[in-house]
């Protein structure tokens, strides 16, 4: 059965009962069926072909949501980027979708969503889009930060993409028909985008935020929100808001994707909000593969992930040098398929050799760790920091500080706060002393969310027997305060 068939049939059953709430509007069932026939009708007068290349520009969730089962209808290949980063991978397309024309892009290439398309809901007669389809199955193409913090493009099917939903969401813990669910991640994650899947072929309801999504909480107490999908950074926040308990007083079930959890972060957020916590462990990749329900009586160390919830994959250990330990509980952990091969790929490979798809295996660059039927994150090969999901490469993060600080040397690492947020710490070498405060400014505007948590001026930084920074020393110099 198709996407477009499966929500088609949905929305027999419940044509008028909301399905997504948006800054801009709220679309039942239905609406959201005539929107996918006025976008067809829009493109394909614009010269779209079943089987082509859309860039989807845009962030506005009802068009990426439109778009997504058009894409089921259409058989076509979307990507879920901006069309400057598209072109910079060097990747093909026919179209550019978007709300404003692109300086980069030809005009003849840009379909331009235009207000008087809205006019049009309702007026149109709406396909069986419940039958069969003779097309070719459409294509999702996600941007991701990628094991070592250079993003890449990764494709996969629409068929995976369906399938991957519910174990995106909660396991099968949670009865999604029944809820109002609010993800405060852009359409453009495909985690969010599972989400919202998940929910919407379940036959519940979603509110999904562009602009508004830093500022979430009056949109969860103003449309009664009882499912929630985040971030452990957004917790961390939601705890520094002043009447947060008010706002969250009314979620069931809170699913945090996208980086790991310290315990004090669990605990503290425990007591603000009486909703279960859902913590797992996964990737853009191959989607989550580790899960476990936060429980305040039965305190976890950190780094732990629960047991693995993949049955249809294998979990192997490898060394350094990736040869597999079979008899090892402990090393770079990898994963692949039970039967077959993956169903996702990166459209363009990077030059690392030790991480991503490798010889059958995806390899995630992290140090797990198995006791019993229980899986631990106990370090990690790459030169990362991962914040709400986001890995930067600390290499690029250097390179960005050094081109702020001229003739400073400097040793940007990965360091968690007691909440076990991933932040900054910087060892530098300078002529003067340089603030946390000037550090995060210059990383800023090119990494999202990141900030310095501490520095360490030093007379000289250490050196490996090779002369290059030893980051593993760097980090040891710095203590948290």
């Amino acid at each position: 059965m198709t996407l477009i068939s499966s929500f088609a049939r949905m929305a027999l059953t419940r044509p008028q009962k909301i399905a997504l709430i948006t800054e801009k509007s709220q679309m039942s069932y239905h609406d959201l069926l005539q929107l996918v026939q006025v976008m067809d009708l829009e493109l394909v007068t614009r010269g779209l072909r079943t089987g082509q290349t859309v860039v989807m520009a845009s962030k506005r969730p009802e068009l990426c949501v439109a778009l997504t089962l058009l894409l089921s209808w259409r058989g076509l290949t979307v990507i879920f980027a901006p069309p400057e980063q598209v072109a910079e991978a060097g990747l093909a397309f026919d179209y550019v979708l978007a709300t404003e024309p692109s300086p980069s892009v030809p005009r003849a290439r840009q379909i331009i969503v235009e207000p008087a398309w809205f006019g049009l809901l309702g007026t149109l007669t709406l396909p069986d889009f419940t039958g069969p389809t003779n097309r070719q199955p459409g294509i999702f193409v996600y941007r991701s930060s990628g094991s070592t913090g250079v993003p890449k493009f990764i494709r996969s099917s629409e068929a995976d993409r369906v399938a991957d939903a519910p174990r995106h969401a909660f396991m099968g813990e949670v009865d999604l028909g029944s809820r109002r669910l609010i993800s405060t991640l852009s359409l453009h994650s495909g985690w969010s985008m599972s989400v919202v899947l998940a929910t919407l072929l379940a036959g519940g309801s979603v509110v999904a935020l562009a602009e508004g999504a830093a500022n979430a909480l009056p949109w969860i107490d103003l449309y009664h929100v009882d499912t929630l999908a985040a971030s452990p950074a957004l917790l961390q926040l939601y705890l520094q808001e002043a009447g947060a308990a008010q706002y969250l007083s009314g979620l069931r079930d809170i699913r945090l994707g996208g980086a790991q959890s310290g315990p004090r972060l669990l605990e503290d957020f425990s007591r603000l909000c009486s909703a279960r916590l859902h913590l797992g462990y996964g990737s853009a990749e191959i989607g989550p593969c580790f899960r476990w329900i936060y429980d305040s009586t039965q305190p976890r160390p950190s780094g732990y992930l629960g047991p693995l919830r993949r049955p249809d994959l294998e979990l192997g250990f490898f060394d350094e040098d990736l040869k597999l330990l079979p008899t090892a509980s402990e090393g770079l952990v990898g994963f692949r398929p039970v039967k077959g091969s993956f169903q996702r790929q990166y459209l363009v490979e990077g030059a690392d050799a030790k991480t991503g798809f490798i010889n059958g295996w995806f390899i995630t660059g992290d140090i797990l760790r198995r006791e019993g039927d229980d899986y631990f994150i106990v370090g990690r090969a790459k030169e990362v920091v991962n914040y709400g999901g986001n890995k930067f490469a600390l290499s690029q993060v250097r390179q960005v500080l050094e081109a702020a600080f001229p003739g400073a040397m400097l040793a940007p690492v990965a360091l968690a706060d007691a909440d076990g947020i991933e932040r900054l710490g910087v060892v530098y070498s300078a002529a003067r002393t340089l603030s946390e405060a000037e550090l995060t400014a210059a990383v800023a505007p090119y990494f999202k969310g990141l900030k310095v948590l501490q520095s360490l001026r030093v007379d000289r930084l250490p050196l490996t027997e090779t002369g290059k920074i030893d980051l593993r020393r760097a980090k040891a110099m710095l203590t948290l305060g």
